[in-house]
């Protein structure tokens, strides 16, 4: 007999139909964990988005406990030479460059109180911060100082566009702090007068305005307008890509008396409230909002009208008829959900 000392049989090897089968449970199984990344990194994206929101509140509210009073949409330039010019715009700074200091950014707080006269800017051009940008909403560019947070302006209305003027008070939370003394007065707001009056829990201070439909980041280092109209400030006037002309702000811009939101625009029309003046994001389904309490939350884009003006304002009084506290606009808003006074629940946002 012939030894044998291996099988004559040839390895057998996968079949097509087996590699297909492998090749469809791989292309399954990629499919059903891509999903499960994209919503871990979202998630991780906007805790940062949250983290940095919360810095924000935090460092108004050491700004309201040092002051007294929470920062203006526009304040006095940190130079006290430049103050002292007759010039209406280059003299003033937006929030975010008074909120540097509690931001541990004294280094760029100060190029600012040693800024050019001419110009009211540092000599020097100021860096990109990536507390002041959402990473879910990248900026275009790594070394501008570009923002994708704004703060609760209101509606910016005036009681009257003269020396006497001012804004309402109660239709907003950073107001013009310094006025203009030939057109209107200052008017500041503090963390103690909202507690008495909405409630800092139910009034927001910061959000995200950074969806697909705004065209312009707002810069942190922008040097904002005054405000030239008795029903405020208007949509384009955020459009500038400039340093100047650019308000960090959200709220009830523009809005003729009696006029409804129409956030659902793609632009600014007369009347309405574009995507320029409300908050919006790139995360799904709504925006991370700070409030005045301190608190941060998810807030979701499907709100009412009337219960985006109530977070907006910071104290509105029901006088049986109306909102007297607040302008015609913001009130007219706030009386459209047909119950009033409206009372805001936590499911309404």
């Amino acid at each position: 007999m012939r030894p044998t000392f291996g099988s004559s049989r040839r390895p057998r090897g996968f079949t097509l139909v087996e590699l297909l089968v492998v090749i469809a449970i791989i292309a399954t199984l990629v499919g059903l964990l891509l999903p499960a990344v994209q919503s871990a990194r979202e998630a991780g994206r906007r805790n940062t988005c949250q983290n940095n929101l919360s810095q924000l509140s935090k460092a108004a509210m050491q700004y309201d406990s040092a002051q007294q009073a929470l920062p203006g949409w526009r304040n006095e330039h940190p130079s006290s030479s430049i103050n002292s010019s007759s010039a209406v715009t280059a003299n003033t700074v937006g929030w975010p460059i008074v909120l540097l200091p509690a931001l541990e950014r004294n280094d760029v707080y100060a190029s600012w109180t040693a800024a050019n006269t001419s110009t009211g800017f540092p000599n020097s051009a100021d860096p990109a911060m990536s507390i002041f940008n959402c990473p879910s909403s990248p900026a275009d560019s790594t070394s501008d100082p570009l923002m994708s947070y704004c703060a609760n302006v209101g509606s910016t209305a005036l009681t009257a566009l003269s020396a006497s003027g001012r804004q309402y008070k109660a239709d907003g939370v950073l107001l013009d702090a310094i006025g203009v003394s030939t057109q209107y007065g200052a008017a500041r707001n503090s963390i103690d007068s909202i507690s008495t009056g909405d409630g800092a829990s139910n009034t927001l201070l910061f959000s995200e305005k950074c969806g697909a439909f705004v065209p312009v980041n707002c810069r942190y280092n922008a040097i904002p307008l005054t405000i030239s109209a008795t029903t405020g400030l208007v949509p384009t006037s955020l459009l500038s890509s400039g340093s100047t002309g650019v308000v960090p702000g959200f709220g009830l811009f523009g809005v003729a008396n009696g006029a409804t939101i129409n956030s659902g625009s793609t632009g600014p029309t007369a009347g309405t409230v574009g995507y320029e003046s409300v908050p919006s994001s790139r995360h799904p389904g709504g925006v991370i909002a700070t409030f005045c309490d301190g608190h941060t939350q998810f807030v979701k884009d499907s709100l009412n009208p009337w219960v985006y003006a109530q977070l907006l304002t910071s104290d509105s009084k029901w006088n049986g008829s109306g909102y007297g506290t607040n302008s015609a606009n913001v009130s007219s808003t706030i009386v459209n959900s047909g119950n009033n006074p409206y009372k805001l629940s936590e499911n309404d946002y």
